[in-house]
């Protein structure tokens, strides 16, 4: 894939209730100096912003989802809005970044409006100021949803648990691990999957810290030895087919998705249990701001949200469904936990030998 991704256009409705907030900030196309809005917060109901998205004629859209899926997923926003142009790429949270800073940099005008992504690529553009800060409640986004970071507020579009992923068929409840501890064990050898970038089992720095964190891993890689397979997806697919007993590279979503195609799996959640969470931003120069906004009222409103799960099996809830008492929750939420979560990943990766 090319730095821009797979690219699809959408005539329609990506509008629904998103591009309210730009509008009266005066983001551009509602005929206020853009320069002078850039230093303001975008506040504007979301009726406001999809009006004059109508008018703007257009959304570039950015964020890992598969193009057939978001085409799926909005829908219902090209029956509402018509009038609007979605172009959506496929890119990986840290390609968008580089993409926009590139453009910055050359002084091109901005090819994206608002995009999902994570906190880890976020940061260079939070960095450089290249976010808008947005009302998001004005826009009717759920307050606990909204989280202020680097000055600006952004929303979490999801929330994608983390856990062990197992075939039902050659494992029941009663022989699962409960803790990550447990996992230390020679009975387990060559019989769990771990990723070569460490990526997800990092977030367990957020219960334990960076230390403890690599302690563990070590111990259990010298005594698991486990399988080294790159991506969910590819794991979950050897523990379907009983090459493996379980992954650590399990998150709800996939194992949901590949249940709902009949595979035998299911998630089991340790004593520490983290996530991989998403959010919404709105690019500072957007050449398209009320339709940036009014989109993303509609991706982190109730329908949106909707959506998301049925195509995408992705839910924003705080409480995974079948948490265990016993576990808690270690959910990073500031750049500075990412940044450590970013670290362990990288000591996992090279005491792998990746």
């Amino acid at each position: 894939m090319s730095l821009l991704g797979s690219r699809i256009r959408l005539n329609g409705a990506l509008c629904g209730a998103t591009c309210v907030a730009l509008l009266s900030a005066g983001c551009g196309g509602a005929g206020t100096d853009s320069k002078s809005a850039e230093s303001k917060q975008l506040s504007v109901t979301a009726d406001a912003a999809c009006a004059a998205a109508d008018k703007e004629g257009t959304l570039n859209y950015w964020s890992a989802s598969d193009p057939e899926q978001f085409a799926a997923e909005v829908v219902p926003f090209q029956k509402a809005h018509p009038k609007i142009k979605v172009n959506f790429t496929s890119l990986r949270p840290e390609q968008v970044a580089q993409q926009v800073v590139t453009e910055v940099q050359g002084g091109h005008a901005l090819s994206v409006d608002a995009t999902t992504t994570d906190l880890p690529s976020a940061t260079p553009l939070l960095a450089q100021k290249l976010i808008r800060n947005v009302d998001y409640t004005k826009l009717g986004i759920a307050k606990n949803l909204i989280m202020e970071t680097g000055g600006v507020e952004t929303f979490r579009v999801f929330r994608d648990p983390l856990g062990i992923g197992y075939n039902t068929r050659t494992l029941q409840k009663a022989d699962l691990p409960p803790t990550w501890d447990a996992l230390v064990d020679a009975k387990w050898k060559k019989k769990i999957i771990v990723d070569p970038r460490g990526i997800y089992l990092a977030g367990i720095s957020g219960g334990w810290g960076e230390a403890k964190t690599l302690d563990w891993f070590n111990r259990f890689r010298q005594t698991a030895d486990p399988l080294v397979i790159q991506g969910a997806t590819a794991s979950l697919q050897k523990v379907t087919s009983q090459e493996a007993l379980m992954t650590t590279s399990a998150t709800a979503s996939a194992i949901r998705e590949q249940q709902a195609g009949g595979a035998p799996l299911d998630i089991q959640y340790l004593d520490v249990v983290t996530s991989e969470d998403k959010y919404g931003m709105v690019l500072q120069k957007a050449q398209h701001p009320n339709a940036a906004a009014c989109f993303m009222s509609w991706w982190g409103g109730p329908e949106g949200q909707a959506q998301q799960l049925k195509v995408e099996f992705k839910t924003n809830t705080e409480t995974p469904e079948g948490l265990p008492a016993t576990s808690k929750l270690s959910y990073s939420t500031t750049p500075e936990g990412e940044a450590v979560k970013t670290k362990v990943a990288g000591e996992i990766s090279r005491i792998l030998g990746q």
